[in-house]
């Protein structure tokens, strides 16, 4: 099947996908009730739980961008992002967790109902599900990428034709890639339909280990096989940038927003994204609400976070060692690859060229389970949304809407595979890194600021916050695609710079917006928020309205 690899390197991806589908079909006997489908009985050990998070976060994005990004700055970067995670990990364990674990809800989106009230909850049920799909879809396309990239995957002549009679640059290359975004959305899609959030959780856990033990053993290939150490990579990766014509190592702080990027604005770019993950996104908050009360919740927390912190400093080791065996030995990248434009693809291809039969397919199934760790929680999360939400609207009660969202599964996944290849037209020279603000990531933190300005403003009503979200989400996207409105502004007369803002400062702008906008407005309207009891962090120990639907946890010693 795919001509670059030993039978020994299919073998490891068919049985990895077999796998997958096999252990969704077996927990498929479970699925009886709507709490086992969606929430895993809320009984899933905190372990377990924290794995699949930091999985579902991570993705192939990580998993490709971050040993690419060294030949691009470095270890700058990976210092921006551990800089970060105090602060985050503060206010996640103080503020976010214990404060959405005191609601038994399904769909975090519950919340916004009682908060604001059915507008502002159809809103931000309606941004998760956006930002899923471009964000699965993302992740569906970079790992295909590298897939039909490293792999030389054979298509027939006739459906290359088919590309070709339709004029599309490249037919053989594009048809490639249909093909592996159609194999990686499938299984991801059949897998979680079957066996709902618990087989999303324990595929996530069983994903963790490939993607771990995959990088493992390349950094320990390259340490024996070339009688090198971390020294002599971190050595090698300086004269890289020494000798690069454009080095981008990133600077502690600078006062040019044009900058690419700083540690500083990583940091600060890192911290709002976990934050606004935290509270505003299903996938996240979904695992927590499995657990079975907020002790356990900030177990798998912690678990997540120190496995994050873990994974990110081993990718990073692994981008060390990749660029030493290329540039700091004077070799060549395999298949033709150019260090400064095809970074994400280098350890994909090097581990299909240098490792041995066996290990390169162990490898490419470590990105797939990467992917599919993200893809199976993005789709089972946007089924319960939406199952959550006609749930809502239905006139009829009943019991069980299982068969529904495994209806709505199959759907969520086809949106996602399909997604995934319209994402292909995206601009060639946006990197991986620079990519994700301007695409899911415009939407993060405008939803993620409709919860925080839900638990924090409590003078703040529904319109207020609707507004204020529409202009953080257009602060997002004009700051996000100004090199592309840039033109049309500068024809209809308005002066504008000849270079666009960092990719680093588009989540915090709009985060700002979304948070002032919704203040000012709510200062300038007459109308009175409802009753706001139980349902914000100041009146949190207040006596919760009737309209919130509010039920307390059992008392936890958190």
């Amino acid at each position: 099947m795919l001509l670059a690899l030993a039978w020994q390197d299919h073998a490891v991806i068919v049985i990895y996908l077999i796998g997958m589908i096999a252990f969704g079909a077996y927990l498929s006997r479970r699925q009886s009730s709507n709490d086992e489908y969606f929430l895993a009985g809320r009984n899933m050990p905190w372990f377990a739980v924290g794995m699949s998070v930091i999985a579902s976060l991570l993705s192939s994005l990580t998993y490709l961008s971050e040993p690419g990004e060294v030949w691009k700055s470095g270890v700058t970067h990976i210092f921006g992002k551990m800089l970060a995670i105090p602060l985050e990990m503060l206010i996640v364990w103080c503020f976010c967790i214990p404060f959405m674990m005191r609601f038994r809800y399904t769909s975090a989106y519950e919340y916004l109902g009682g908060r604001f009230g059915p507008s502002a909850r159809r809103l931000g049920a309606s941004l998760f599900i956006l930002m899923v799909v471009l964000w699965m879809g993302f992740v569906v396309l970079l790992s295909a990428k590298a897939l039909a990239r490293v792999s030389d995957l054979p298509i027939p002549a006739s459906v290359s034709n088919v590309f070709k009679n339709v004029g599309v640059a490249e037919p053989e290359s594009s048809a490639r890639l249909l093909v592996v975004i159609l194999t990686v959305g499938t299984v991801a899609t059949i897998y979680t339909m079957l066996g709902g959030l618990r087989a999303v959780i324990w595929t996530d856990v069983v994903q963790v280990v490939l993607l771990v033990g995959g990088g493992l053993f390349t950094i320990g290939f390259v340490a024996v096989t070339t009688n090198s150490s971390l020294a002599d990579w971190y050595s090698s990766a300086t004269q890289h940038l020494a000798a690069s014509d454009n080095p981008h190592a990133l600077p502690l702080f600078s006062m040019d927003p044009f900058v690419r990027a700083t540690v500083v604005t990583v940091a600060l770019n890192m911290c709002i994204w976990h934050v606004c993950t935290h509270v505003g996104n299903q996938m996240t908050v979904q695992r927590y609400f499995s657990t079975s009360d907020a002790k356990a919740a900030r177990r798998s927390f912690v678990t997540g976070s120190l496995l994050g912190v873990g994974i990110n400093l081993m990718l990073v080791v692994l981008g060390l060692a990749v660029l030493y065996f290329y540039f700091g030995q004077g070799i060549p990248i395999d298949r033709g690859l150019v260090s400064d434009k095809e970074q994400s693809l280098i350890f994909p291809t090097f581990a299909v060229s240098r490792l041995p039969a066996g290990c390169g397919g162990a490898i490419l199934a470590a990105l797939l389970a990467a992917a599919m760790s993200s893809i199976d929680s993005g789709i089972n999360s946007i089924a319960t949304v939406l199952a959550s939400e006609r749930k809502r609207n239905s006139k009829t009660e009943t019991t069980s809407n299982v068969g529904e969202a495994k209806r709505i599964t199959l759907l969520a996944g086809t949106l996602i595979t399909f997604a995934a290849y319209g994402l292909s037209f995206l601009p060639s020279t946006w990197g991986v890194v620079d990519a994700m603000p301007r695409t899911f990531n415009a939407i993060t933190a405008p939803l993620g600021g409709l919860f925080l300005v839900g638990m924090f403003l409590p003078r703040v009503g529904e319109k207020a916050v609707i507004g204020g979200v529409a202009l953080g989400l257009a602060t997002s996207v004009g700051l996000g695609y100004f090199e592309l409105l840039a033109p049309t502004l500068a024809a209809w007369g308005f002066s504008v710079p000849e270079r666009s803002l960092s990719f680093t400062w588009i989540m915090p702008c709009s985060l700002t917006v979304t948070f002032i906008a919704s203040l000012l407005l709510s200062l300038s309207s007459p109308t009175t928020p409802k009753d706001v009891a139980g349902l914000t962090w100041v009146t949190r120990n207040a006596t919760p309205n009737k309209e919130a639907s509010l039920e307390k946890l059992p008392t936890t010693k958190d």
